[in-house]
């Protein structure tokens, strides 16, 4: 793979989590910015790696961050001094006991399923949950 390559390779990947940790901590921004900060850091810790398996890698490790991010972490928004309240994602489901992730890679689809769900007046969790039935 050439260094060109690896180098958009890595760009991309750089913007794919700071758009990712925008979506995931949306109406946060001392989180956002603590979460860009730290990509920065990170990324910039890496700049000098020259090693192109140790590349190929990193760039592994900031896909699995960038889907753990997206699958794994869920937002809490405090509404008064005792309550919080979940941010719950319309791919994620919950039953009475656990949390269930259904999430798609395909983004498309997931828009499609939520175009589906609003047209037939349903959020798209609650046809998540039909589906599963």
């Amino acid at each position: 793979m050439g260094t060109s390559l690896l180098r958009s390779q890595v760009l991309k990947h750089y913007k794919k989590l700071i758009r990712t940790s925008q979506a995931v901590f949306q109406n946060d921004p001392t989180r956002i910015t603590s979460m860009t900060q730290g990509i920065r850091e990170n990324f910039a810790h890496y700049k000098n790696v020259t090693d192109e398996k140790t590349i190929k890698e990193l760039i592994r490790a900031a896909k699995d961050t960038d889907n753990y991010l997206r699958r794994e972490v869920l937002q809490t928004i405090q509404t008064d001094e005792n309550t919080y309240r979940l941010v719950v994602k319309p791919y994620m489901l919950f039953d009475n006991t656990r949390l269930i992730r259904v999430c798609e890679d395909d983004e498309k689809e997931h828009h499609e399923q939520e175009e589906k769900a609003r047209q037939q007046g349903l959020t798209p969790c609650e046809l998540a949950a039909q589906k599963l039935k």
